[in-house]
């Protein structure tokens, strides 16, 4: 037999082999959960953005929702605007007092003998944007802080609970948790928040708990918007000293103010509900994803970028990038 006519068998076979693997993991990614007013599911950061649009989302599709909130007005917006099943308990996740306290109002708020189907640490912060340099221990802290730490420290508390019924772990991280672009705290803490949940992952592997990661690209949300980020590249480099400030120029802070403002117009996506959606998929679909990695820029532009040797995701990466006034001496 020749090698064409070997090639040539390989294709018939493997091709309806792909196209029956595509088919079979489809229809089992669409299987979805019953009886959810039995299970309760406790999600951080729900005074807006994507936290508060999934407690309304599982509130609808009839689960126990106890949304943490950091403010009582956020909690008392969000009790107005769901079911009376839904349930607030104050949460500050950098806080540990918090979590401890929230932790014994979740208790109480479980019927007897019953844990938590699911938690999702969605609580999150954009943090600082501009150059390492401009930035200040207390900008790192305040991000890791919240980001990281929460994610952890909420974990270590409320894993108990979700261990009692074999459920899962929801972790909000970013596509900036794969590849590092323009905001280094933020990038650090999502990058922790990677490792974390795939060691999570691992450890509970043989404990029928599940650990599930979303990774959303740019997305229009009070989190992230043009103007607070150009605001805050101008409150940055205010803040650095004044040797600082003349190694960069001011060339390179309004050169980067206008392209990364130009790229957030170009690639952020209205299109919040997906998010939610996987959000929504990782907590009550039978066979979730590990990894949901959410919007176009994400799937298509980094996902290239991260594929790619570093040599050259580097170039393509800074080739738009201001060059510092000093650099160019």
């Amino acid at each position: 037999m020749s090698s064409f006519n070997v090639f040539g068998t390989y294709i018939q076979l493997g091709v309806p082999l792909v196209c029956l693997f595509i088919i079979v993991r489809w229809v089992l990614r669409s299987l979805y959960l019953s009886h959810n007013d039995k299970r309760f599911v406790l999600i951080t950061g729900c005074d807006t953005g994507f936290g508060n649009l999934l407690a309304k989302r599982l509130d609808r599709n009839g689960v126990n929702v106890i949304a943490g909130c950091l403010t009582s007005d956020g909690a008392a917006a969000l009790r107005n605007a769901c079911s009376q099943t839904l349930k607030t308990v104050e949460l500050d996740v950098s806080k540990e007092t918090s979590i401890r306290q929230a932790k014994e109002r979740v208790l109480k708020l479980l019927p007897a003998g019953k844990g938590l189907w699911a938690l999702v640490n969605n609580a999150g912060i954009s943090g600082t944007v501009g150059p390492i340099e401009w930035q200040t221990q207390a900008d790192y802290r305040s991000v890791i802080e919240i980001n990281l730490f929460g994610v952890i420290f909420v974990t270590n508390a409320f894993l108990p609970l979700v261990r009692h019924e074999r459920g899962r772990v929801v972790n909000m991280a970013s596509i900036m948790g794969r590849f590092a672009m323009a905001c280094g705290p933020y990038s650090a803490a999502k990058y922790g928040v990677e490792g974390f949940s795939d060691q999570l992952r691992r450890e509970l592997y043989k404990t029928g708990v599940t650990v599930h990661i979303i990774e959303p690209g740019y997305f229009q949300t009070g989190i992230v918007s043009e103007e607070r980020m150009r605001k805050d590249i101008e409150t940055r480099f205010q803040k650095c000293d004044k040797e600082l400030q003349e190694y960069y120029g001011e060339t390179f802070k309004l050169e980067t103010q206008q392209k990364f403002c130009s790229l957030l117009s170009l690639i952020m996506s209205p299109k919040i509900h997906k998010v939610v959606d996987a959000y929504a998929h990782a907590v009550l679909s039978m066979f979730p994803k590990n990894r949901y990695v959410v919007g176009f820029d994400a799937n298509i532009l980094f996902r290239i970028l991260w594929n790619l040797p570093e040599w050259l995701s580097d170039f393509i990466v800074t080739r738009p990038m201001a060059t510092p006034a000093g650099a160019k001496k």
